[in-house]
């Protein structure tokens, strides 16, 4: 009996401490940094232990064979040029596999626990989706119930099987709250950027110096660019941020030079700008936090009417296009602030155009022939508008054919195509006006989260359109029919809504929170107990008062209760003694009339000993009760 409660405890703990285990490796394969054959060895091995049992398992010798070669495989991974940091990580998941599959003692189960804790870190330095924290909350759970199970005292061995969980609540609930005061104390240390190389990132077209036409904004892309909120306390309604910051363009790549296939940024004059503050415009405006996900260039995304960009984190050029670039690749998610101008004013550069940006070398001679015969006669300008209409008119189409040697003409021909087609053929027929112009890719709209009040851009917001010098200021035209903004891309968007909040919540509450975050939750905690200790000093007040009236009010219904509880057996003798025997449940109105008294002052007596039992009179004491007896007697 003693033998099968022994290995029913071993059992419990080669479960925890797999659970343990497992959950490291899930936070590392969640970051998506490590190859799929790595770390589904240890979790095919987990899952084969947990239904074999402790039985399949390798020696203690035979598992460090293991660890070792692990090691020098990826001693030979790095000497061929793979990232330490992802090496090591290889590493700690063929550890994983080692420890696994070892046999099951006391210093395997504190290997497996040590191994997955590692797992974990290294899956926190890596990454920080909000997928992280799943595996870290059942992680401290797991940790939690197996340290009682392997460290508790007072089991032969130095074990002690589980307690109910429930007991357990308590102090996990207690950890929770000393890990929260912790994050909200501890200082915050950089180590993202020292990441950034080995980041994955997203791959995205058009944001770089040479652009083929058909690359850019022709997919239904869902994934987020970018999610932007109200950083200040400017603005008092969701509504009003909205209609603020909703139907604005962000400038990105600027494109001078035609091709005959696609667009060159064709130089540009650029200045570099150390770590700070970018003053673009004057005037009052409205603050905003930018956060961009993972991309693979450097361009800053900027909107109508910026007019401040705030504690840049890294170096960054500026041309005289109005791009942005960083210096070097920024992290993988960045946080940007930046003063808005409450109107949709334009920050476009007011350089002059250069040569290039009225080359017209590159036109084909159909689309020469085209611009001729819509602009018809009249101002460059008109001529201009009209085409601009007539391109408007004609059908958006993500999927149209994009002929690689000879993309306009196709164009042309079929009278559809997506937004990149659009801007290009207006931007060449302006320069066929004899109007400089240019093309820009960057984003257009975007989507309004309803549940966490932001903005948010996806990829699919990707948008071209053209820059034209006219009145002596570069003026933007936008000949993309309206349709493309009429598409519809999520099947859930509710559920969408709902995840993207969260995921903006982890980004900026728990990555993001640095120490200004913290002097403002300790300002905003602050307000909000000066507001409600009013309340609280009314309610404790309050609840006091009616707590002692009810105490006393209690105290006066027991002690009347208490003295005619005493009143009864004085009342029984009194009955028994003239022939009448009372039951402890029987009322006095059930009882017959005693011996020598007349009905009507029995019934009298009845009456008032009714009225003072319950309540309706002045309470009874021994000596009442004499008194009206002996009075009642008297009478007889």
């Amino acid at each position: 009996m003693a033998r099968g409660v022994t290995e029913l405890r071993e059992l419990r703990v080669e479960r925890l401490t797999l659970a343990v285990l497992l959950c490291g490796v899930v936070s590392l394969a969640l970051s998506d940094f490590v190859n799929p054959l790595y770390w589904s060895l240890p979790v095919c091995a987990a899952l084969l232990r947990l239904w074999r049992g402790p039985s399949l398992a390798l020696t203690e010798m035979q598992a460090s064979l293991v660890g070792w070669a692990g090691f020098i495989w990826v001693v030979v991974e790095v000497l061929l040029g793979r990232a330490l940091v992802i090496a090591f990580t290889d590493f700690m998941l063929i550890l994983a596999f080692a420890v696994v599959v070892e046999a099951a003692t006391a210093r395997n189960h504190l290997h497996r626990m040590l191994v997955g804790l590692f797992l974990l870190l290294a899956a926190a330095v890596l990454t920080d989706t909000m997928f992280y924290a799943l595996p870290l909350l059942a992680m401290a759970w797991f940790l939690w119930r197996a340290s009682a199970c392997l460290y508790g005292l007072g089991w032969p061995g130095g074990d002690l099987p589980a307690a109910p969980a429930r007991q357990d609540i308590p102090a996990v609930l207690l950890v929770v709250a000393l890990a929260v005061a912790l994050f909200v104390a501890m200082p915050r240390f950089e180590f993202h950027s020292l990441m950034s190389p080995m980041q994955p990132r997203m791959e995205t077209s058009g944001f770089s110096d040479s652009v083929q036409l058909g690359d850019f904004a022709r997919k239904l892309d869902t994934r987020v660019v970018m999610r932007i909120e109200a950083a200040g306390h400017s603005l008092h309604t969701q509504k009003q941020f909205r209609r603020l910051i909703a139907n604005r363009y962000w400038r990105g790549a600027t494109l001078s030079q035609f091709t005959g296939k696609g667009w060159q940024k064709g130089g540009g004059i650029r200045f570099r700008q150390q770590a700070g503050d970018i003053k673009l415009s004057a005037g009052d405006g409205i603050s905003v936090a930018v956060y961009r996900e993972a991309s693979d260039h450097g361009y800053i995304l900027w909107p109508d009417g910026l007019l401040e960009l705030k504690d840049l984190p890294e170096s960054v050029r500026v041309d005289d296009t109005g791009a942005i670039t960083f210096v070097r690749a920024p992290q993988r998610r960045l946080r940007l602030l930046m003063d808005i101008g409450k109107s949709h004013t334009r920050s476009l550069p007011m350089r002059p155009p250069r040569r290039l940006e009225s080359d017209t070398s590159h036109i084909p001679v159909q689309l020469k022939q085209w611009v001729q015969r819509v602009g018809g006669t009249g101002a460059a300008a008109d001529r201009l508008a009209r085409i601009a209409a007539e391109l408007k008119s004609w059908r958006y189409d993500l999927n149209a054919t994009v002929d690689s040697a000879h993309p306009l003409l196709s164009f042309l021909q079929n009278k559809r195509g997506h937004c990149e087609l659009y801007a290009t053929t207006l931007a060449l027929a302006a320069r066929e006006l004899g109007l400089p112009s240019r093309v820009i890719n960057g984003y257009y709209r975007g989507e309004w989260n309803d549940a966490g009040g932001f903005l948010l851009l996806r990829q699919l917001h990707a948008h071209s359109w053209a820059e034209v010098w006219l009145d002596g200021q570069w003026q933007r035209m936008d000949a993309t029919p309206s349709a493309r903004w009429q598409l519809s891309y999520l099947r859930f968007p509710a559920a969408d809504q709902l995840w993207e909040m969260a995921k903006l919540s982890w980004y900026r509450y728990v990555l993001e929170f640095s120490a200004v975050d913290r002097l403002g939750l300790v300002d905003q905690l602050w307000q909000w107990l000066k507001r409600l200790v009013p309340w609280l000093l009314g309610g404790t007040l309050a609840v006091s008062l009616i707590w002692i009236c009810y105490r006393g009010a209690l105290k006066r219904l027991q002690l009347a209760l208490l003295e005619h509880g005493r009143l009864w057996p004085l009342l029984d003798r009194w009955l028994k003694q003239r022939g009448v025997c009372r039951l402890p449940h029987q009322p006095l109105r059930t009882l017959p009339v005693p011996d020598g008294i007349s009905p009507e002052r029995w019934s009298q007596f009845v009456h008032q000993w009714e009225m003072q039992a319950y309540g309706a009179g002045a309470s009874w004491r021994r000596r009442d009760l004499k008194r009206h007896l002996g009075a009642l007697l008297q009478r007889g």
